[in-house]
């Protein structure tokens, strides 16, 4: 059912660095009623409106009846909107390299400057997604710190930050694994990064994700605590949106029966539909290359304490 709100748009923005843990986060929050899972928005204009990657749903991007609603609601439709014309606006001011500029004021009205049109196209959308869903919470598992601030700097935006955390060492393993890539043709796996450059993004993204937020509707959770004990991770989650009535998407102590998602990108897991049982994934502490383990962990070092990662984890 379609409301008419006028109230900012509610999102709940999952920052981070990926191979964290945030899809399957983000699609047991989007089993809450009124809550929406929309996957890595960040990506869209690339992956979906231009090259008509699958929803989560199955279906291609311009096929799919809920994003061929939001898409009619937010720009009159598919063709309503210059997608190269966004994602080179998002090169030229949504990056890491513009976080600097988002830390100052000055820099924050330079920006807004540019990014005028991306600004307002970005309002419209999630706008278009609220109405056509008839969500209140829209979920944006995007994850980069840049993106996730411009965001926020949209008119009618209420963003609420949850900064989700895996233990360094665990997310540049995933990043080695070879993942299917289902979604699009001629592209077999997904990217995969070096222990090196994982162990530099994890310290950058996360770094980032303080210093933009963490004085104002941010909450920080670590992955191996969501598993552990999902019931007070969904409960944190639902005070920092303010929705601490809603019902918690648990079929068990540890499980989440998810339904058909309409995700825009992400980790293939999206497409899960049916139990899935929450659990720590340690197949790291014991697989993990010994020489990529501590370089992981020298590189890392500054951030390990503050998150309350050991520097020798048990096996």
């Amino acid at each position: 059912m379609k409301t008419v709100d006028s109230d900012p748009v509610k999102i709940l923005y999952v920052a981070g660095l990926g191979r964290s843990g945030s899809t399957i986060l983000a699609n047991s929050l989007g089993q809450i009623d009124g809550f929406f899972s929309a996957g890595e928005l960040n990506f869209i204009w690339k992956h979906n409106v231009l090259e008509n990657r699958l929803c989560g749903c199955g279906l291609p991007f311009h096929e799919c009846p809920v994003w061929t609603e939001v898409m009619r609601e937010a720009f009159g439709g598919m063709d309503g909107v210059d997608a190269r014309r966004m994602m080179r606006l998002q090169e030229a001011g949504v990056r890491t390299r513009h976080i600097p500029l988002m830390l100052t004021a000055r820099g924050n009205r330079a920006l807004k400057k540019r990014l005028d049109e991306f600004l307002d196209n970005t309002g419209r959308l999630y706008a278009g997604i609220r109405s056509a869903t008839g969500s209140r919470v829209i979920v944006d598992s995007s994850k980069e710190p840049a993106y996730g601030y411009a965001v926020g700097m949209a008119g009618g935006m209420d963003l609420r930050v949850l900064h989700l955390i895996r233990d360094p060492r665990a997310a540049a393993y995933s990043w080695q694994k070879k993942k299917p890539q289902p979604d699009t043709e001629g592209r077999e796996f997904m990217h995969r990064h070096s222990p090196a450059k994982s162990a530099a993004l994890w310290d950058s993204w996360n770094a980032a994700s303080e210093a933009l937020w963490r004085k104002d509707n941010y909450l920080r959770l670590r992955y191996e605590d969501f598993v552990a004990n999902p019931r007070e991770s969904f409960e944190r989650i639902l005070k920092l949106l303010g929705e601490e009535h809603a019902n918690l998407p648990l079929a068990s102590k540890y499980e989440v029966k998810l339904g058909v998602s309409h995700t825009v990108s992400g980790n293939p897991n999206r497409f899960d539909t049916g139990p899935v049982e929450l659990r720590p994934d340690h197949e790291w502490r014991h697989r993990m290359n010994y020489r990529d383990k501590t370089l992981v962990t020298a590189l890392t070092l500054p951030l390990l304490g503050h998150y309350g990662y050991p520097i020798q984890p048990k096996r």
